[in-house]
């Protein structure tokens, strides 16, 4: 337990040396302090994340690689081919921290960050490959890993320059056909030379078609350009090995230069993409043809028929071309093999991709829905609260007029008392102010109310006074001075009755 603490210290102090190192932009030395932390504490893939970063901005600086920092002076200069090197280290070590980070259940943000790191490198490879699809996938991972918009810009650039690139294949695509087409319409006119010119604007335009190379092979044959149809020739046997006719036109090529070893040897190889072709087995036979007459045989021109039936005729020979075929045979079966696993593995590998992508989509529109469902919650619940409180205001406002409701009808109770109990003497023309209840004197006129109505404070005023009030531009409370929520006025019966009630006991009649 001690040693296992004493090596996770160790590990640390590593890290921090590194760290330090990496801030100085000493990254060679900050590369070894990782690389040691990384065999001390291989449960820590900071180290490998780290290391990578290291290698990155090692190769944005320009630093070579570390094994040719002190380079061997007997070597030949290599120009400090390191870019690429340390991209690559950048990748290995991204890509095997996200392994070693599943496998310990790591969490998901060093996942997001290793897979952020590894496409960096993959945008600068792609930069100078013209491949973006590994750049996309790791940046589509990071994102499934932990969301990031940084992470989600560069995944949107990279998908634009991924789509600009295959916009500009596609019209070089079209392009190329364009004059390759031209041009076997000038090889079969016998225009070798314009055919030629189209041919090489199309290979300019798509430099991987082996149909282009091989025509114009044919064409520097023709017109006995032989060292150039040879070049095509290779070339176009270089982009696809099972191109029969790149070998036809190589192996003419060495015929009409006299390689007629040579030219054996390159029909045999095209026995191999086609045992039974008349071509081939033909030039194989002209070949062994002239390679007897050139080692002593009596042989001119008007022979050679009879030697090529003597060719068919010998029984080595001909054991040697079986034989020969029944192993280009075995070959293309074993190519084709290959070639429907290699089909299937892409397909699976394809469909594995699409099955992830569709994962993380899915993953998308679930955080998308869940985050708009939390913002309706929100709303939800500020509308909760701001009904609350208008509720709260209401009730307040109900019981304010409750409680005048209460002492009105309270009042006009006490006032049916008193004039029961009052003698007929105590009416009178005139009123005694010192007997009229407040509540029918409205505060802005001090005089009995005819038309009394409430206000937003819940006080009552004379109807047309607090109009007045209002027309001038006041919108605060007569009596507390705070404002108003609203200017509507509420008539109130209530007192308005009592209030006539009582002058119709003190003989006076309203005003």
């Amino acid at each position: 337990m001690e040693a296992e603490e004493e090596r996770a210290a160790e590990a640390q102090r590593e890290k921090e040396a590194g760290n330090d190192a990496y801030r100085k932009q000493y990254l060679e030395t900050a590369v070894d302090h990782y690389t040691r932390g990384a065999a001390l504490d291989p449960r820590d893939i900071s180290f490998l994340t780290n290391r990578a970063a290291a290698y990155l901005l090692m190769s944005k600086v320009g630093h070579p690689p570390p094994q040719i920092l002190r380079p061997n002076p007997r070597l030949a200069p290599v120009a400090y081919l390191g870019l690429p090197f340390q991209y690559r280290e950048c990748v290995r070590d991204c890509e095997e921290a996200v392994e070693r980070g599943r496998e310990l259940r790591a969490d998901n943000r060093l996942l997001a960050r290793a897979l952020s790191r590894k496409a960096a490198a993959l945008l600068k490879l792609a930069a100078c490959a013209a491949d973006y699809a590994p750049a996309v996938r790791a940046l589509q991972q990071s994102l499934a890993e932990h969301y990031s918009e940084d992470t989600r810009h560069k995944l949107d650039q990279a998908e634009t320059a991924r789509k600009e690139i295959e916009e500009r294949e596609r019209l070089d695509q079209e392009a190329a056909d364009h004059h390759r087409q031209r041009g076997n319409e000038l090889f079969q006119r016998k225009n070798y030379q314009e055919a030629t010119a189209h041919y090489t604007e199309a290979i300019e335009k798509n430099p991987n078609d082996p149909r282009v190379f091989s025509n114009r092979a044919q064409c520097h044959i023709y017109l006995g350009n032989l060292p150039k149809g040879l070049e095509d020739a290779e070339k176009c046997i270089e982009l696809d090995p099972t191109f029969l006719k790149g070998y036809v036109r190589k192996a003419n090529v060495q015929f009409l230069m006299e390689y007629y070893e040579s030219a054996l040897a390159t029909y045999i190889e095209g026995l191999k993409c086609d045992p039974n072709n008349l071509v081939v087995i033909n030039g194989l036979r002209r070949c062994a043809a002239y390679i007897n007459r050139s080692n002593g045989g009596d042989v001119g021109p008007d022979d050679l028929e009879d030697i090529l039936g003597n060719v068919s005729s010998d029984n080595d020979l001909r054991n040697k071309l079986q034989k020969l075929m029944e192993e280009a045979a075995a070959l293309k079966k074993e190519a084709s093999d290959e070639r429907l696993r290699r089909i299937e593995s892409e397909r699976m590998a394809r469909t594995s991709e699409d099955l992830y992508l569709n994962q993380v989509q899915q993953r998308r529109e679930a955080e998308e829905c869940l985050s708009k469902i939390e913002q309706e919650f929100q709303q939800l619940k500020v509308r909760q609260d701001e009904v609350s409180e208008e509720f709260q205001k209401a009730t307040e406002h109900n019981e304010n007029l409750q409680h005048q409701l209460t002492e009105t009808i309270r009042a006009l109770e006490s006032m049916r008392g008193n004039a029961t109990s009052a003698s007929p003497s105590s009416s009178g023309s005139v009123l005694d102010e010192n007997r009229i209840p407040s509540y029918f004197i409205c505060p802005i006129s001090q005089d009995v109310m005819n038309d009394p109505h409430i206000a937003a404070d819940g006080f009552t005023y004379e109807g047309d006074f607090i109009r007045s009030w209002f027309s001038t531009g006041s919108d605060t409370s007569p009596m507390t001075n705070l404002p108003l929520e609203h200017d509507e006025l509420i008539p109130n019966i209530a007192l308005r009755s009592a209030i006539q009630e009582w002058l119709q006991q003190q003989n006076v009649a309203p005003g």
